[in-house]
Parts: C-alpha cells; structure tokens; sequence
C-alpha cells in the first residue's frame, strides 16, 4: 500500500492564486490609504470652510459693534447738543422775565433802588444810557406823580438766540397807582428785551416798551 505524502511545494494553481489574493489585498489597501487620505482633505477642507465661516462671523460682529458704537456716539452728541441748548434757553428766559419785572417795578420813595436793580443786570452800554436818559426822565415823572408799579410777566418766549446774543418778548402787566389813579389800575404791556452774553451772564442789552 502506497501512501501519499503532500508535496512540499506547493502546486502552481495554488501560488498563482495567493499572490493574485495578495495583490487584490495590497490593492485593497492601496484603495483604502487613498479614501483615507480623501477623507483627511474633505476633513481639511471642511475645517478651513469652518474656520472662514468663524471669521466671516468674527468680522460681522466686529462691523456691528462699531456701527453701534459710531450710532451711539453720534446720539450722545445729539443729546448732549440738545441739552446744553434747552438749558441755554431756559437760562435766558429765566434771565429776561426777571429783567421785565425789574423794569416795571418800582416805587417813587426808593426809585434810585430800582434804577440800580436794572443798571446791575445791563451791559455797559445800555447802562450808561438807561443812567443818562431814561431813569432821569422816569424818575421826574414817578417821583411827581408819586407812582407805584408791580410787574407781572403773563408770558414770555425767545424770538433770536445765538451763543452770545438773544431777543425776547415778554407780556407784562403792570399794577399801577398814582395821584391820578389812586386805584390800582393794570396797563398790559409788550416788550422787547435783547440780552447779551458778557463773561458766562447775560445781560440786558436794550429794551423797548410796545
């Protein structure tokens, strides 16, 4: 009886068809380095797209940042422009009725206190003339007529404002006595005040009676 020994080498069928196993494998392989390696460039790609996308938001965000602030920014000067001239015109009116009622009060048995209360809030100007012409000529005729007057401002509002000059017209009405009118009688009048602003005050510059 004979027995069969397998072969030491191995028959051609068989190399044949391992190596072709192996190159399929190593071809696999290849095949798989490569999807990898496309894989590693889409991760790459979708990073940077990330990354663009990040900055793009960065960007956005920076730009709305200073438009807000440029906005906010010119609101505040605005605002601050507005304030600074409401309290101008508060200032100034507050200035004029008070100017109005010193003008059209007084009382003849202390008219030099009167004239001084108005000659202190006029500019030079206006006070030399209001000492020269006016209260000369008043206080003949206050201090003869032995007249008394209160001032009353109704109402009031600026017509001209600038930095440095203003015009106002006040209602005025005046109580008024004298020898003639022991009764009190009231003369409802409409002045003209122009103030002037002389170092931070402002100052009466001129007035008219209409």
């Amino acid at each position: 009886m004979t027995i069969q020994r397998p072969s030491p080498v191995p028959r051609e069928d068989d190399t044949a068809s391992g190596m072709q196993d192996t190159a399929s494998g190593v071809q696999d392989t290849a095949s798989g380095v490569q999807d990898t390696a496309s894989g590693v460039q889409d991760t790459a790609s979708g990073t940077s797209d990330t990354a663009r996308r990040g900055r793009g938001v960065v960007l956005t965000l920076v730009l709305v940042i200073v438009v807000l602030l440029g906005a906010a920014g010119t609101f505040g000067v605005l605002w601050w422009s507005e304030r600074g001239e409401s309290a101008q015109r508060d200032e100034v009116l507050s200035v004029a009725e008070q100017i109005a009622v010193d003008v059209t009060t007084y009382d003849y048995r202390k008219i030099e206190e009167n004239f001084d209360r108005v000659i202190a809030r006029s500019t030079e100007k206006w006070a030399e003339v209001y000492r020269d012409e006016r209260s000369e000529q008043l206080a003949d005729v206050i201090v003869e007529g032995k007249a008394t007057s209160e001032g009353t401002v109704r109402d009031a509002g600026i017509a001209e404002l600038t930095e440095d000059r203003a015009v106002v017209v006040a209602f005025v009405d005046q109580t008024i006595t004298n020898v003639h009118t022991p009764q009190p009688r009231i003369d409802r009048n409409r002045m003209r005040l122009v103030l002037r602003e002389v170092d931070g005050e402002w100052l009466l510059d001129r007035y008219d009676l209409a």
